[in-house]
């Protein structure tokens, strides 16, 4: 018996393959940015969407029962692309923390009735998968608009979290209805919808998280990042101010600098940076600055000799000889007189 293909058919046809290749080219888009840590998270994850993909085409040449068996391996399969987003919009509103573990705790509850339906090809286990993923999806959201809350609503990242949800809100909603109602229609409205989500949540992502050049400079004017942070300032939409204030202008040394003065010069507020030092620099705001003063003091201590250790000290961001000593120490091991003598 000879198969008909319809307009509608054609038309699934077609928007599958312009899907696939969208995802294709924002996964190597992204991938070659790598040393953006979200970038790198996120054409892995648009990677493995490609393969998700390409099993539609395996499934569509695969023999069935029934028109209806088909349907439920593709859903069986689809829900992974659930999690998947769901990775990325998390790892967006908490930057890194996403581990291999807590990656495997969002895929696993999908895996495992994935698993399920391939063993028993029981029906009841698709519907069970289309109201897990339905639950997923509102978590996932509302984690998203609780964190929203800690970020300034002017902030690029408060805009591109914002997208994102409405992209993923409006993508899982399109899925959700051509699960209930198969068919060639609702089949092409979610791959169109579902490629807008894509296109801006790539959009958000790369203009948001530039790929930035680390500036390196070894005059007694600029100061070298410690290498913990430097890593860390590629990955976050503020990166660009916070390396203008400390590595041009040097904001570093006003002795009365607090964290909510740098807040509110890049845009954000105290907490979200705060936890930008904790979780990113793996250090607290003042060991960060102070580390900062201490290397442009090493470099004054290097290079002017006759200047006086208080003078340095002061002329450094410390607001005392006391605390300046005890920083010293503390990274170096040794006083800041005992340093310059083994210098001579």
């Amino acid at each position: 018996m000879n198969t008909v293909i319809t307009t509608n058919d054609i038309f699934l046809f077609f928007a599958q393959g312009a899907y696939f290749l969208l995802i294709a080219i924002f996964a190597t888009k992204l991938l070659r940015q790598y040393n953006v840590r979200i970038k790198l998270f996120t054409g892995i994850l648009l990677l493995v969407w490609v393969i998700l993909n390409i099993k539609d085409l395996i499934i569509y040449n695969t023999p069935v029962n029934s028109a209806l068996e088909r349907v439920n391996w593709i859903t069986a399969f689809d829900q992974l692309a659930v999690p998947i987003i769901g990775i990325t919009m998390f790892e967006l509103s908490h930057p890194k923390s996403i581990t291999p573990f807590k990656a495997t705790l969002h895929l696993l509850p999908f895996t495992i009735l994935l698993t399920s339906y391939i063993v028993t090809l029981n029906p009841a286990l698709i519907t069970a998968s289309i109201i897990v993923a339905t639950l997923y999806s509102a978590f996932i959201i509302l984690c998203t608009l609780i964190s929203l809350r800690s970020i300034p609503n002017s902030s690029p990242e408060h805009k591109a979290l914002l997208k994102i949800t409405c992209s993923f809100l409006i993508a899982i909603s399109i899925w959700i209805l051509s699960c209930i109602y198969p068919s060639n229609t609702f089949d092409i409205v979610y791959y169109i919808v579902s490629g807008i989500a894509w296109y801006i949540i790539y959009h958000s992502i790369d203009k948001t998280y530039p790929l930035e050049e680390v500036i390196n400079n070894e005059s007694i004017d600029s100061v070298a990042i410690d290498s913990t942070t430097t890593d860390t300032l590629n990955s976050h939409p503020f990166s660009l101010a916070l390396n203008k204030l400390f590595e041009q202008d040097l904001i570093f040394l006003n002795p009365e600098l607090t964290l909510s003065d740098l807040a509110r010069s890049i845009g954000t507020n105290r907490s979200y940076l705060s936890e930008y030092f904790n979780h990113e620099c793996n250090t607290s705001f003042s060991d960060y600055v102070n580390n900062l003063r201490l290397s442009y003091a090493e470099n004054l201590m290097i290079s002017n000799r006759e200047t006086s250790i208080e003078e340095i000290a002061y002329a450094s961001g410390f607001n005392s000889i006391s605390t300046f000593r005890r920083a010293f120490v503390k990274k170096f091991g040794l006083t800041p007189s005992q340093y310059r003598n083994e210098l001579k």
